[in-house]
């Protein structure tokens, strides 16, 4: 499940690929069902898409920011 302003990346089933904030989610009997997500880059105005949790994921961290999250985590 993903957090309120948690940053995601949305593939549809047509292939159409786009960075992402969850604005909200729906629930159903099995667990999150959907999320209402905005454009990274969008403003305020933006009122958002609803799409299937199949289709939102986590973005894959840079090889730089995978370092710098062991770097903090091994030196305290």
């Amino acid at each position: 499940m993903f957090d309120i302003g948690q940053k995601v990346v949305v593939i549809t089933e047509n292939a159409i690929t786009f960075e992402a904030v969850i604005l909200a989610r729906a629930k159903g009997d099995n667990g999150p069902g959907a999320y209402k997500v905005a454009y990274s880059d969008s403003g305020p105005g933006d009122s958002g898409q609803w799409h299937k949790a199949s289709e939102v994921f986590v973005p894959e961290k840079t090889a730089q920011e995978e370092r710098d999250s062991w770097d903090g985590f091994l030196n305290g």
